[in-house]
């Protein structure tokens, strides 16, 4: 099946020859009409081949499906590199996130190991500065620079006694008496 624009060729090339056969049998016969006919079939085909080209030039989408298909290659390509980068961005993220509480688990080991040894050390600090204070207030003691605490007696003050008013007795504010 032929396209509409070889059957417009395949005319254009029938007029034209048609056109120029009449145009040189005209001018060989020296005949007026005829020769302007073949002129007007020549012209007529000329003008086919002439809106032919014009129809091709501006239905020929060839040259834009080139670079619509160019364009969508670097727009998949552009795609494909943003979802690579995406992924990327991904996996470091998940990385340093893995590092982070990695670090946070062996700094928190560290500062318990760290108080562990530290509440040894004020242990062992404490226990030695009661010894020495105990070792001190004996041999204080045993010098007679420091006398033994002498037992006193304890002293308890006793709270006031306070009155209750008689039943029936009135209180002091707004009139009313106790039963």
């Amino acid at each position: 099946m032929l396209l509409t624009r070889h059957r417009i060729t395949a005319a254009a090339i029938t007029i034209l020859a048609a056109g120029l056969a009449l145009l040189a049998y005209g001018l060989a016969t020296d005949s007026t009409t005829r020769t302007t006919g073949g002129v007007c079939l020549t012209s007529c085909a000329l003008l086919f081949a002439a809106l032919l080209a014009i129809r091709t030039w501006i239905t020929d989408t060839s040259q834009e499906r080139a670079r619509l298909h160019d364009a969508t290659r670097a727009a998949d390509t552009e795609r494909e590199r943003y979802q690579a980068a995406q992924f990327a961005m991904e996996a470091e993220r998940e990385r340093m996130r893995r590092d982070a509480v990695g670090a946070a688990h062996r700094v928190e080991a560290a500062l318990k190991s760290e108080r562990e040894l530290l509440r040894e050390q004020f242990e062992e600090e404490r226990n030695a500065l009661i010894s020495e204070a105990f070792e001190t207030a004996v041999r204080l003691v045993r010098a007679g620079v420091l006398d033994a605490p002498a037992a006193h007696q304890d002293c308890v003050i006793p709270f006031p006694t306070q009155g209750h008013p008689a039943e029936g007795e009135p209180t002091r504010g707004r009139g009313v008496t106790r039963p």
